[in-house]
């Protein structure tokens, strides 16, 4: 018997009753399931996470090292009114950056630079922004356009390379000549929606925790325990061998997604494990002294600069509590670059060899370190590639009671993907199925 219901509740208690007898099972415990199943919970959905490894969190962990606080992947939220929301309800406080982190920097011809631009190119720029302002649809990327293409076409080349694929090389470890400049920009192009709240911001740019990500996720699954989520941890994801009997909502990597539904959708399996992941290492390394010239939020290398990092962050200048002695950096390697998966291998020796030789040589910086931590992620990030533009409307939506979430949906950033987790319950409660 099929207990889906088509009928719309206008009584929200009628329809938090309702969905208290509906079950969703959630497969994987990162960032995207622990959001997703705190807003099925929160609209009354009995929830249940699997999770194969035995902490939640996904990539997202902090750890405290006698330098400081080391962040495994991302270090922070662009701010939005979701994330202070959810700050709130995890009784967190929601920490800006510093002053300092006002300061930013993007590598050329030698130098670090606040502003990397000639007067033509700022001139060029000038221009973009004013079509942005008035004349948006002129500029706006095309469909299955490269970055690169987009970027020279509307902005110039040494705009685009000193500003748009630094920005892009540092935060999404992508390359600009393959990236889709509609799956990273498009949004800022389309007609400007209604803000869901009207609540002003207590700040603005990006935010965390004072003890770090891994904070929050320690905060998110105790407040879905006492909501009575379910965890099983230490489980092997299980593949779909027919349609599930009530909705499921992976919330894994892209591959594995895609093995997950091998059997049962095809389509959205080939589409999924097609999905390009590029290789990240971070190194986070302790120094008595910050660089002389750089103490600011990072710095980027642009990828015509041909640096083997691609940025740095300064992390003791980027929000408090990040060191306790000396100074903390973190420098980033790898990516969409074709030598990249070749650093996964190389000894650790060496990978500090490169990150200190690179920051004499860009930074200016000398001076002996106090300890360090590396972080490899074989599949760290998904390439938004011109080829997922392509897939991605295959793998969207609930179909066969089975619906995806996570980065690779064109869901960039935690932000967007708190935002996509905030409208699940909804579609969960008009389209899925529960059969008992």
């Amino acid at each position: 018997m099929t207990t889906s219901d088509s009928a719309t509740f206008s009584d929200p208690d009628q329809q938090m009753a309702k969905a208290r007898q509906r079950r969703v099972t959630v497969i994987g415990a990162g960032f995207s399931g622990l959001a997703t199943a705190f807003y099925l919970s929160r609209a009354g959905f009995q929830v249940e996470v699997i999770e194969e490894r035995e902490r939640p969190g996904g990539l997202i962990s902090t750890t405290e090292t006698p330098f400081g606080l080391v962040e495994s992947a991302a270090n922070g939220f662009l701010n939005s009114a979701l994330v202070e929301e959810l700050f709130g309800l995890m009784g967190l406080e929601v920490v800006p950056t510093l002053k300092a982190a006002k300061r930013r920097y993007i590598f050329r011809r030698g130098f670090p630079r606040r502003w990397p631009l000639g007067i033509l190119a700022t001139l060029s720029l000038v221009g973009f922004v004013l079509m942005f302002l008035f004349r948006r649809e002129k500029v706006a990327p095309h469909p299955h356009e490269a970055v690169r293409a987009w970027t020279e076409r509307t902005m110039g080349r040494e705009a685009g390379q000193y500003l748009v694929e630094a920005f892009l090389q540092g935060v999404y470890a992508g390359d600009p000549a393959r990236m889709s400049a509609t799956l990273l920009f498009g949004r800022f192009f389309e007609k400007r929606r209604q803000s869901k709240s009207k609540a002003k911001l207590q700040t603005r740019g990006t935010v965390s925790t004072m003890n770090g990500m891994g904070q929050l996720i320690t905060r998110m699954r105790e407040r879905l325990e006492r909501q009575g989520v379910v965890f099983v941890m230490n489980q092997k994801f299980p593949v779909f061998a027919g349609e599930p009997r009530w909705p499921h909502v992976v919330a894994t990597s892209a591959h594995a997604a895609g093995e997950l539904l091998r059997e049962l959708d095809q389509v959205r399996a080939q589409a999924c494990a097609g999905v390009e992941l590029v290789p990240i290492i971070s190194v986070a390394i302790g120094f008595k002294e910050a660089p002389p010239e750089t103490r600011g939020f990072g710095c980027l290398f642009p990828p015509v600069e041909g640096r083997k990092a691609l940025g740095v962050l300064m992390n003791s200048f980027i929000f408090p509590n990040r060191s306790l002695k000396g100074f903390s950096e973190t420098w980033i390697f790898g990516g969409a670059r074709a030598n990249a998966a070749e650093l996964m291998a190389i000894p650790d020796k060496d990978v500090i060899e490169m990150a200190v030789s690179e920051r004499q040589e860009t930074l200016n910086a000398t001076g002996a370190y106090s300890g360090y931590r590396i972080t490899r992620w074989p599949a760290a990030l998904p390439h938004y590639t011109l080829a997922l533009e392509e897939t991605l409307a295959e793998m969207r939506g609930l179909r066969r009671n089975v619906v995806l979430i996570g980065n690779y949906l064109g869901e960039i950033g935690l932000a967007r993907i708190l935002e996509r987790a905030e409208s699940l319950p909804s579609e969960i409660h008009t389209s899925g199925e529960w059969r008992v």
